[in-house]
């Protein structure tokens, strides 16, 4: 039986053999900027692009893999904060959440998380409208986003 991995990567290849391969990832968090490695250390994609509000975090872990790129196949690394950057991409990764704050109950947190995909969710959607998803979450929260969503 094929991997997870496997199965996105082949379903991929199979739809679209002339196209390349874009991946985005939203939040350069560590969550974010491990899966960004992990792509370009198996090449995985042709393009990845990098999605965050926070600019500054977000230009230096840019750099960071970008001054790194000679040591990987993947030709293009981009990113910026409007997602029209990810338009196109056949896989989009989304790690942006919110922190647990110091006495927040989980039901706040849960709350705040869903605003936050409720704004990353649309945009993605508009940009790339056929890509495939994957949501990096609590397990808890993710259930009730998508209850709520």
């Amino acid at each position: 039986m094929a991997t997870v991995k496997e199965q996105l990567i082949e379903n991929l290849a199979a739809e679209d053999k002339d196209s390349q391969c874009k991946i985005t990832i939203v939040g350069v968090g560590a969550v974010g900027m491990a899966c960004a490695i992990s792509i370009l250390l198996k090449n995985l994609a042709d393009e990845l692009v990098l999605v965050d509000v926070m600019s500054d975090k977000l230009k230096g872990e840019t750099m960071d893999l970008q001054h790194g790129s000679l040591f990987f196949s993947t030709s293009k690394i981009t990113s910026g904060k409007d997602y029209s950057v990810s338009a196109n991409s056949k896989i989009v990764i989304v790690t942006a959440g919110a922190r647990q704050q110091e006495g927040e109950s989980r039901l706040s947190l849960v709350q705040r998380n869903v605003n936050i995909m409720k704004s990353i969710v649309p945009a993605i959607v508009h940009h790339s409208p056929d890509c495939k998803m994957l949501i990096v979450s609590n397990p808890g929260e993710c259930f009730l986003f998508l209850f709520f969503f």
